[in-house]
């Protein structure tokens, strides 16, 4: 039951299109998705930090071509957040799979580029962009005041909200009983943001397999993330459960990021993404890697 309630609220929010909803913690640098982590959207202070010098050239360079190769779409990601991006035996783009991975594919393919993936740590995605070294980010990424200062953001293409994983016979049932308890996060998600601005202390991982291990390990009892990955995990190990609480964490939405100026590149993908959006393609992906993971 809980698996098929999990898809059928996947399904639902990738099938919306809503106005600009910010997730918790979004005063934060570190907010971000893919969740955020602090290493930075997961947390993000790396996101904050770039020059207004570099945002500049940036933007000089995104006005003066769509990519950086012609042809050719560069997209940076974080392959640690299924089941938007993961690395899998064969992917659609070389070994890269994922939600996030086949809408990338289809813009490229669409207006007749080829799509390629950088993968990288969640913090330096958006210095990588401002630099030049990829032409747009589609990670998860979570839209937000602070990152809109430093790049542009597409339509949004998926409404998320955090939640906790928790081992089964676990006493917490909100927010507020994480207070005393031993919290990981992965760095640079906007679940590091949230516990942040709860004021809570937490310990952030790299990867949200080391912070889910921790938990299914006994080392620590909760792992604040997406709800979306969090099912996946969930799935993967036995032991351990989702709790919910709408009241302490707000919905945020996934966009793909590209360099301030690059309008042409903009309207290319936002194009796509309101077309997939209108048509079902982005909900039908969320069904079929929501249901590969609940069957693995």
């Amino acid at each position: 039951m809980k698996k098929v309630t999990k898809t059928a609220a996947l399904i639902l929010a990738m099938a919306m299109t809503v106005s600009a909803l910010t997730a918790c913690g979004e005063s934060s640098a570190t907010t971000g998705a893919a969740d955020t982590e602090t290493a930075d959207d997961g947390a993000g202070t790396t996101d904050a930090a770039v020059s207004d010098e570099a945002a500049d050239d940036a933007a000089d360079a995104g006005s003066t071509a769509v990519t950086r190769t012609e042809g050719v779409i560069t997209f940076g990601t974080n392959a640690e957040f299924p089941p938007f991006e993961f690395v899998a035996g064969t992917g659609v783009i070389d070994q890269y799979d994922g939600i996030d991975m086949a809408i990338a594919k289809q813009i490229a393919e669409e207006n007749g580029m080829t799509a390629a993936v950088e993968n990288m740590e969640f913090d330096s995605l958006i210095v990588a962009l401002q630099n030049g070294q990829i032409d747009a980010v589609i990670a998860g990424m979570t839209v937000t005041e602070e990152r809109l200062e430093a790049v542009d953001f597409s339509t949004p293409y998926y409404t998320a909200t955090q939640v906790m994983i928790v081992r089964e016979d676990s006493d917490i049932a909100a927010a507020a009983d994480i207070a005393d308890k031993k919290i990981c996060v992965v760095q640079g998600y906007t679940g590091e943001v949230c516990v942040k601005d709860m004021g809570y202390p937490y310990e952030a991982f790299k990867k949200g397999t080391e912070a889910v291990m921790e938990l299914a390990n006994g080392r620590c009892d909760v792992v604040v993330i997406d709800s979306a990955t969090a099912q996946k995990y969930v799935g993967d190990n036995a032991g351990l459960k989702i709790v919910e609480d709408s009241a302490a964490f707000e919905s945020e939405e996934y966009a793909i990021a590209v360099q301030k100026g690059n309008t042409a590149l903009l309207d290319m993908i936002n194009k796509a993404i309101d077309a997939k959006l209108a048509d079902g393609t982005i909900s039908e992906l969320g069904v079929k890697y929501t249901e590969e993971a609940a069957a693995e």
